[in-house]
């Protein structure tokens, strides 16, 4: 038997021992092992736009080792109470509710000054959702999102205050004890607040100063959080998120506009580089790319929710409009499914709907096709789908968290 094979039969034969999740947690370390050799590189040499992109390639590589299988949204028809597996009354109204990660928790940011994380599978000594982790910001909470590990918060708020929150320390009993690492003061209500996909920046929008901000969570020579990037729309700006690779963001505004903004690429004059615009029929509240990055969708005041391709031009040369559905109100909240094939809406009409966007017509235009709906008890401001696809949360201006199941 040649050496060079007995030592690949040797190595095949040691992997068979291992365990699936031994042979995955060897892999992730591997490429973790990378991206710190690019990081240290980075550190001595300086930071490179091909350092970033592979630090960033590297941490989806790790993120599908551990991706949930998706299972998809199973429910139609017209839903009710026997419909929510949770729910959750808070102070005042929920402004923003996301699921963790791993779907086991949802973050809520409420009227109340309060950002409070909840377990769905934990039940306190009322039968209630537990309350894992509270933390009291100096004004309502109008954003709030896990990091891609679950282990901290991001949240916006009133007193114009961004704040990443950690959710590992504990006290005697068990519960969280919420630790401020970072914050930055903005111009004005911090609106929007979510992390990149690598969890080591945050994009915030606020009010007065009209302003999308790019935040890396590396302090700077003062001990601040460093602006890396930093773009004025014409109006408030109320969404802001990355795209998956985390070169982009796309940001909604008082001004009616969508734009897609690079995070590598400047214009003339030195600023982020807008790479598509749209203009809607009122304030765009919600903006969001799809798990491809090639789309974007959108909810405006205007009563409509629009999906918006980024690499179809309509006649005018315009980004094209793919599918849009009108409402029955302002649509507040909107977001893709883990397929991409469906969207979910909230809206001023009291209504959570799930829309497919697999039916065309002979044209090959998506028709929005509701699947699912759910009369809150007071405006829908907060709306997502669980990493499986399976769930939604919900949240309203009746003051409650639900999730529907």
């Amino acid at each position: 038997m040649p050496k060079s094979f007995e030592q690949h039969f040797a190595q095949r034969k040691e992997e068979e021992e291992k365990s699936p999740e031994e042979i995955k947690e060897e892999k992730a370390l591997a490429l973790v092992e990378e991206m710190k050799k690019i990081q240290e590189r980075m550190e001595k040499e300086g930071e490179t736009i091909e350092g970033y992109q592979r630090i960033t390639e590297l941490a989806k590589e790790i993120e599908k080792l551990y991706e949930k299988e998706i299972i998809g949204w199973k429910k139609e028809g017209k839903l009710t109470e026997k419909d929510v597996l949770a729910e959750y009354k808070a102070g005042g109204v929920v402004w923003a509710a996301n699921f963790s990660p791993e779907g086991d928790k949802v973050v809520i940011g409420s009227e109340d000054k309060m950002m409070r994380v909840i377990s769905l599978k934990e039940k306190d000594e009322e039968g209630k959702p537990k309350v894992l982790a509270e933390y009291k910001a100096g004004g309502e909470v109008w954003a709030a999102n896990f990091s891609p590990e679950g282990d901290k918060v991001v949240i916006g708020s009133w007193d114009d205050i961004m704040r990443v929150i950690s959710l590992t320390e504990k006290d005697e009993e068990g519960k969280i004890i919420p630790i401020v690492l970072a914050e930055y003061e903005a111009g004005g209500t911090v609106y929007a607040a979510n992390f990149s996909p690598e969890g080591d920046k945050v994009v915030i929008g606020s009010s007065e100063d009209r302003m999308m901000r790019v935040i890396s969570l590396k302090e700077d020579e003062e001990g601040r959080p460093k602006i890396l990037a930093e773009y004025e729309a014409g109006g408030d700006v109320y969404a802001a998120n990355f795209s998956p690779e985390g070169d982009r963001v796309v940001i909604g505004s008082r001004d009616d506009m969508m734009r897609v903004i690079s995070l590598t690429e400047k214009d003339k004059k030195g600023k982020p580089k807008v790479l598509a615009e749209y203009k809607a029929g009122g304030v765009v509240n919600a903006a969001n790319f799809s798990p491809e990055g090639d789309k974007v969708v959108i909810g405006s005041s205007d009563d409509m929710m629009r999906v918006i391709s980024l690499t179809e031009k309509d006649k005018k040369g315009k980004p094209k409009v793919l599918a849009e559905y009108k409402a029955g109100g302002v649509v507040y909240a909107a977001n893709f499914s883990p397929e991409g094939d469906k969207v979910v809406i909230g809206s001023r009409d009291d209504m959570m709907r799930v829309i497919s966007l697999k039916e065309k017509d002979k044209e090959g235009k998506i028709i929005p096709t509701v699947l699912a709906e759910y009369k809150a008890g007071g405006t829908v401001r907060a709306v997502n789908f669980s990493p499986e696809g399976d769930k939604v949360v919900i949240g309203s201006e009746d003051d409650m968290m639900r999730v529907i199941d």
